[in-house]
């Protein structure tokens, strides 16, 4: 049996943490009557679903090249976790809001609420762990590149880790209101504090699934990577002995932590076949030895630049 890739095990952790916390959850606002702790409850039922796409995606991504699919199955993986984005944006922030707007115009009490609180501490806690899992190899990759954190989640390529991350930073402040909303509505013996907590989780699964949508659109129509890294990539290019200009190059995301840099090289007048092609192979080695996500280079020799469509 083949090892779980860290995105894998993030996925597996939460969807773990999700079903026990819809269980909790689901028996602590039915005793409390909370607005906010039933907007949780649709919120890890959600979850449990957007996990179920994103190990789809994850899967059905792994799946080797062939005929039909010469790059790779990589791109499943943008599909589900477009699906799961529109779980959270339905489940989870379309529910809250409408749970809200309930209990607004049809106040109920709220009760037990030491039930509600010991059940949000639990699920705080397990999100806080499973948020932690999948946070891990984030981390050591941003150290690695000396990059910021919150950098390396929002350029991600691997819509599912992004997912997985920034759906666990949700739940664990879509917790801590609930527990606010339950702790103010004790305190001031109204609901209407619940009700507000339950509008402000659905305001933030809504963003949340915003980001989500943003991010998987952008990988499905072809992003492409940073202008900077870009620069970087022609002046390797560049750099190679024999090689007199790059007239074109650019690269685009084809999978998850997958590239595939196409380019147009001119070389100089000497060079014959066989040296063009060990320039070529120089090239392709050098930029796939800087950055490991380069799957597939692809660099062909012109006399000169192309003229752009529509010009």
């Amino acid at each position: 049996m083949s090892e779980l890739e860290p995105t894998e095990r993030g996925v597996l952790a939460s969807l773990g943490v999700d079903i026990l916390e819809a269980v909790m959850l689901a028996a602590a606002a039915r005793l409390t009557g909370s607005v906010a702790l039933r907007s949780q409850v649709a919120a890890a039922v959600g979850d449990v679903a957007v996990q179920v796409f994103l190990l789809i995606g994850v899967m059905s991504s792994r799946r080797p090249l062939d005929d039909r699919h010469p790059l790779g199955y990589g791109r499943e993986r943008f599909f589900w976790s477009l699906v799961a984005a529109v779980g959270i944006f339905i489940g989870g922030g379309g529910y809250a809001i409408d749970q809200a707007i309930g209990g607004a115009l049809h106040p109920s009490p709220v009760d037990q609420y030491a039930v509600g609180y010991v059940v949000l501490g639990v699920t705080i806690v397990l999100d806080f762990l499973a948020l932690e899992v999948a946070l891990r190899p984030a981390r050591r990759e941003a150290e690695r590149g000396g990059i910021r954190l919150w950098t390396l989640i929002r350029n991600s390529t691997d819509p599912a880790a992004t997912t997985v991350v920034v759906g666990g930073g949700s739940a664990v402040v879509g917790g801590v209101v609930a527990m606010a909303g339950l702790f103010l509505s004790q305190l001031t013996r109204s609901a209407t504090p619940d009700t507000v907590g339950s509008l402000l989780i659905g305001l933030l699964l809504l963003a949340t699934s915003g980001f989500l949508f943003r991010t998987n659109r952008e990988l499905l129509s072809g992003r492409g990577v940073q202008p900077s890294m870009l620069r970087a990539m022609r002046g390797i290019v560049s750099a190679q002995p024999g090689v007199a200009d790059v007239t074109d190059l650019f690269a685009v995301v084809v999978g998850p932590a997958s590239l595939i840099v196409n380019g147009d090289v001119i070389f100089d007048d000497e060079l014959d076949v066989p040296a063009v092609e060990a320039t070529i192979r120089r090239s392709a080695a050098e930029l796939r030895r800087r950055w490991p996500s380069i799957d597939y280079v692809y660099l062909t020799p012109v006399a000169s630049a192309r003229v752009p469509r529509g010009a």
